[in-house]
């Protein structure tokens, strides 16, 4: 084989590995934070009604929890205890999305209006699954604990049962 066509094949051979391990890094990452979610499933606050709660201060922990999963999974974010900081977060990495549609396993979807303040940004979840159209979350401080919720439309989560509908979400890539 010619010299310069066994670079050439050679060139083309290490790019696709280089894609093959970008993706399969990306695939890990969103599978960790979904098995970080999913086995926290059920953990309450201690003591009930509390909101104290293993993953930051006794408050409203639905952000401590989503964030919580990231941090888990490698991806350095703040314990954030403020949804909308969530959003704000990802608008400066370049990972913040507005609407309902989109996202993948691993993500994090925000509900209410907006991220501005208490009264827009209500809630977070962590996206386990999404497919046909529907979603299923794993939501820290719902009911006062880590429950799975779904499958959901996201474009009707409050017709869900959802505190809001979803008005962005957040890529965990």
């Amino acid at each position: 084989m010619r010299p310069t066509l066994r670079l050439l094949l050679s060139a083309v051979v290490l790019s696709l590995l280089g894609s093959l391990s970008l993706t399969a890094a990306a695939a890990d990452t969103r599978t960790k934070i979904v098995n970080a979610a999913n086995g926290e499933i059920g953990q309450g606050e201690t003591p009930p009604g509390s909101n104290c709660n293993p993953y930051g201060a006794c408050e409203s922990w639905c952000a401590h929890f989503a964030t919580w999963t990231w941090r888990k999974a490698g991806i350095d974010i703040p314990n954030y205890g403020f949804t909308g900081d969530i959003y704000t977060w990802g608008q400066r990495k370049g990972r913040a999305h507005s609407g309902n549609t989109g996202m993948k396993p691993g993500d994090i979807v925000l509900y209410g209006t907006g991220p501005q303040n208490t009264g827009t940004s209500l809630h977070t979840g962590v996206v386990v699954a999404a497919g046909n159209g529907k979603i299923s979350t794993v939501e820290g401080n719902s009911h006062d604990k880590v429950q799975k919720l779904g499958p959901f439309d996201p474009k009707h989560a409050k017709n869900a049962g959802r505190p809001g509908n979803i008005y962005g979400w957040v890529s965990a890539q």
